[in-house]
């Protein structure tokens, strides 16, 4: 699974978040990616641990991953 070719679906301040997500979209059969993990938590000094860990998913399953974890996070 090539990142450029994943979208953003969410986007977590810590690791442990971030992998539930992922691990809630497993569960569902959506493959996913965590961007920026090993960047979680670093001064705001450096610009990408502004973003936090994202949780990247394949476009043609967006739709599906943002409704499970916004159901998932209610």
């Amino acid at each position: 699974m090539a990142n450029d070719a994943l979208v953003r679906v969410a986007r977590y301040d810590t690791r442990g978040d971030a992998h539930l997500a992922k691990t809630q979209l497993a569960d569902a059969g959506i493959p996913c990616l965590l961007a920026n993990e090993d960047q979680a938590g670093l001064a705001m000094m450096f610009e990408v641990s502004r973003s936090g860990v994202q949780v990247k998913v394949p476009p043609d399953r967006a739709e599906e991953a943002r409704a499970l974890l916004d159901t998932e996070s209610r």
